[in-house]
């Protein structure tokens, strides 16, 4: 008798605990998810008979968000800009007919937007909520930075003395950089560059064109500045001038650099804008002058990846 009422008061002393634990294991596993989801609640609001009061929300692009609602209707969400197309949205198919329904977002403008239900019947209520994916968002544009890019770059310096042709001048002097290109990257790790550059030689007063092929390898990425990326990578250019100096020679010129990229978009992306510093030895080549064939330059500028 003894054992059989030990063992009912040990049953329910676990049942007590059981109780007790069993709420906060089902809020901590609610917890967990919506953490794990990466979730974050930018607005709920009842749609409710008669409410007349304008809903908008400050949508941006290349983020996913998320429409819950749970009663009937269909969301519309529009751009307050004029002629703007309204976001995205895609019914989940495991979402019909349950309570809540759940659209994916797109928005196709950044900015503010307006949010409506059409196909409410009369004298119905229905709850929306609105989320915005960390997760998915950030998982699509590490998606993207993988993918093949396409880009521009504009870049101004210097460069140090060498002779293109004996007849303009004795003592070569530095002069000045310009240039630009069309940037092709695949996967942040290869690239190529095709473009065009000007060289300034004052002391032999005249300026030479060059059209240029130039492959780019990153080495290594770290984050110098909080979220930011930076590159540091190496190149190989080959140059061919356009007709240059009083007799229209057509040297080239091989070079090999270092890069150094520091990418302006946060979360360690590297599309958008960035900032480029260079450093390439040349060698000339095509050309009479059998000395000063070298040339150190130095450029830095604005590069823009999408």
């Amino acid at each position: 008798m003894r054992r059989s009422q030990g063992f009912i008061s040990d049953v329910r002393v676990l049942r007590w605990l059981l109780l007790l634990v069993t709420p906060t294991l089902l809020a901590a596993q609610h917890d967990s998810s919506a953490a794990d989801s990466g979730r974050v609640l930018l607005l709920e609001h009842r749609f409710a008979p008669g409410d007349t009061a304008d809903v908008v929300v400050t949508l941006e692009r290349q983020v996913v968000y998320w429409v819950d609602l749970t009663g009937p209707g269909t969301p519309l969400i529009r751009p307050l800009r004029a002629h703007a197309r309204p976001a995205f949205l895609i019914e989940m198919e495991e979402s019909a007919g349950a309570a809540p329904r759940r659209f994916e977002v797109h928005a196709l403008h950044a900015g503010p937007h307006r949010i409506t239900l059409s196909d409410l019947p009369p004298g119905t209520e229905t709850t929306l909520r609105l989320y915005r994916d960390t997760v998915e968002t950030r998982r699509i544009a590490l998606k993207r930075d993988r993918q093949v890019a396409f880009g521009v770059l504009a870049a101004a310096g210097l460069h140090s003395g060498y002779r293109l042709d004996p007849s303009g001048g004795a003592d070569p002097r530095g002069g000045t950089d310009v240039e630009g290109c069309i940037l092709v990257e695949t996967g942040g790790r290869l690239g190529s560059c095709l473009g065009m550059g000007r060289q300034s030689f004052p002391s032999a007063g005249f300026g030479v064109t060059w059209v240029f092929l130039e492959m780019r390898s990153r080495l290594v990425s770290g984050h110098m500045l909080g979220g930011h990326r930076t590159d540091l990578g190496a190149t190989l250019r080959y140059s061919q001038a356009l007709g240059a100096g009083p007799r229209d020679l057509d040297p080239a010129l091989l070079s090999i650099g270092l890069y150094v990229t520091q990418h302006l978009t946060s979360g360690g992306r590297r599309l958008g804008w960035s900032l480029v510093c260079a450093w390439q030895h040349g060698r000339l080549g095509d050309a009479p002058e059998t000395e000063r064939l070298d040339t150190n330059r130095f450029t830095a500028g604005l590069a823009w990846i999408r």
